[in-house]
C-alpha cells in the first residue's frame, strides 16, 4: 500500500489514450455538465458509478457533486499525464478509482472493499499496486480535506505515479521508499506547474520553507532510515510525515536536474531484479546512495538557507473574490513550540483576518523540526492614515520571535 499525508480493463492503446486525452482537455463546459452516475454495489457497499469517467471510478452518495467533478477530472488528467512526464506506461491489468467523503467512510468502506483492515493512519489517498492479495488494484482516497480541483490532481497524480511505477510486474519493486515517494511528489509537481501553476508555486514554497527549517534544526531524516516502507510508515506516524515527503522531492528534484529525469526513471525500470535499490543506484548515476544525499543535502543548503533564514516567510496568492491570501511559514523556530501571532497595521491598530475558505486547521505550533504554516486573510481596512501593509508578530512559546511585513496590495 502507498499512502500519502494527498467496467473496462486500463490498458495502453491507442483507442484509451485518445480517449483520456479528450477528456483532459474537454471545454470547460462540460466540467459544469451534471455528472452521469449510475448506481452499483460492491462487497456490499453501495457507491455511484461515474458513467463519462475514462476509468472505472465510483464514490459515496455523501461526496459533493464538486468533489467528484474535481476526481473526474484529475483522474482523466492524470492518466495522461503522469505516463507522459515519466515516459512509463500505464499498466495493463484493470486499474479503480474510489472516492470517499471522510477519513471514516475510507477507512471502514475501503476495508469492506478490500476484505481486509484498512491503513491503520487514514491518509488522505492511498494507491494498492498489483499484488496476490489486493483483489481491486486502485487508488482510494477522500475529499473531505480538498479545497480546490488543484488539490485533487495533486494527490491523484501523485497516486497514478505509484502505478506506472509499478506497471504489471507482478511483486512489489525494489525501489527505496525515499525514491518511491519523492519521485510521486516530483512527478506530481511537474504535472501541477502546468495545470496549476500558482498551486504548484505554492506547494513549492511550502515544501522547501519545510525543509529549510529541519536545515536549520535538526538536520534532514537520514534516507537509510527510510528504505523500506516501514520504516516509512513509522516516521510518518512520529510526525515527521511533512518533512519526510518534502526532502525526498527535493532530492529527487536534484537527481533529475544533476543527472536528468531519463536516469531516475531508469533506476525505475530497473528495479525488481536480481540487484538491490543501492546497486542499481549506483550503477545508474555513477554514486553511492549516501555519496548523492551529501551532495544533494550540500547543494539545498547552499539554495535554501539564503532564501529562508530563520523566521517568518510569506507567499502570496489571490483567491476567487479577488482577495489577497497570505500563507505565512514559521521557519526554524524551536521544535514543538506554542506559537502566539500579531496582526497589526504600520499605526499600531490592531488588524481583523481569518483563515480563507478551505483552508486547512491553522498550526498554532511548529513542528518537529520547528516549521509552521497556515492561510490567512484580512477581513477589515487599513484605518485612515495607516499604509496598506500587514505586520505579522509571532513569538513562541520556548523564546522564538520573528515579525514580516505583508502588503495588502500588489
Amino acid at each position: 500500500m502507498q499512502g500519502r499525508w494527498r467496467g473496462g480493463r486500463v490498458k495502453g492503446s491507442v483507442v484509451l489514450a485518445a480517449a483520456l486525452l479528450l477528456a483532459a482537455l474537454a471545454p470547460a463546459a462540460r466540467a459544469q455538465a451534471p455528472i452521469a452516475t449510475a448506481p452499483v454495489v460492491i462487497e456490499g457497499v453501495t457507491l455511484q458509478q461515474v458513467l463519462d469517467a475514462p476509468v472505472p471510478l465510483y464514490a459515496t452518495a455523501s461526496v459533493a457533486e464538486e468533489k467528484l467533478r474535481w476526481m473526474r477530472d484529475a483522474v482523466a488528467t492524470a492518466l495522461v499525464e503522469v505516463p507522459r512526464v515519466t515516459g512509463l506506461p500505464l499498466p495493463q491489468s484493470r486499474l479503480e478509482f474510489y472516492l470517499f467523503n471522510d477519513p471514516q467512510e475510507l477507512a471502514t468502506l475501503s476495508s469492506q472493499l478490500l476484505r481486509s483492515p484498512g491503513p491503520r493512519v487514514t491518509p488522505e489517498c492511498f494507491a494498492l499496486t498489483r499484488q496476490a492479495n489486493t483483489p481491486r488494484r486502485g487508488i482510494y482516497c477522500q475529499a473531505d480535506g480538498w479545497a480546490s480541483a488543484e488539490e485533487a490532481l495533486d494527490y491523484v497524480t501523485h497516486e497514478v505515479t505509484h502505478q506506472v511505477e509499478q506497471g504489471d510486474y507482478p511483486q512489489r519493486r525494489g525501489l527505496a521508499q525515499w525514491f518511491n515517494e519523492g519521485l510521486a511528489e516530483y512527478v506530481q509537481a511537474q504535472v501541477l506547474a502546468e495545470r496549476g501553476p500558482a498551486y504548484a508555486a505554492r506547494d513549492r514554497w511550502q515544501r522547501e520553507a519545510r525543509v529549510a527549517s529541519a536545515l536549520h534544526t535538526t538536520g534532514l531524516f537520514p534516507l537509510r532510515e527510510l528504505s523500506s516502507n516501514v520504516r516509512w510508515q513509522q516516521a510518518a506516524g512520529a510526525g515527521w510525515a511533512g518533512l519526510i515527503y518534502a526532502q525526498s522531492a527535493l532530492i529527487v528534484g536534484w537527481l533529475a536536474d544533476t543527472y536528468g529525469l531519463p536516469a531516475v526513471i531508469e533506476v525505475v525500470r530497473r528495479s525488481g531484479g536480481p540487484f538491490a535499490f543501492d546497486a542499481i543506484f549506483e550503477e545508474v548515476f555513477g554514486i553511492s546512495v549516501e555519496r548523492a544525499e551529501e551532495e544533494a543535502q550540500s547543494a539545498l543548503a547552499a539554495d535554501l538557507l539564503p532564501r529562508y533564514p530563520v523566521g517568518l516567510s510569506v507567499f502570496r496568492t489571490e483567491a476567487a473574490d479577488g482577495s489577497i491570501v497570505f500563507h505565512f511559514a514559521v521557519v526554524g523556530f524551536q521544535p514543538r513550540e506554542w506559537l502566539e501571532k500579531e496582526y497589526r497595521y504600520d499605526n499600531g491598530t490592531r488588524a481583523e483576518g481569518r483563515a480563507p475558505a478551505g483552508a486547512r486547521p491553522e498550526a498554532d505550533r511548529t513542528d518537529r523540526v520547528g516549521f509552521a504554516t497556515w492561510a490567512w486573510t484580512s477581513t477589515d481596512s487599513p484605518p485612515p492614515g495607516a499604509s496598506p501593509t500587514i505586520y505579522l508578530t509571532v513569538h513562541g512559546s520556548q523564546g522564538s520571535e520573528a515579525s514580516q511585513a505583508a502588503p495588502l496590495t500588489p
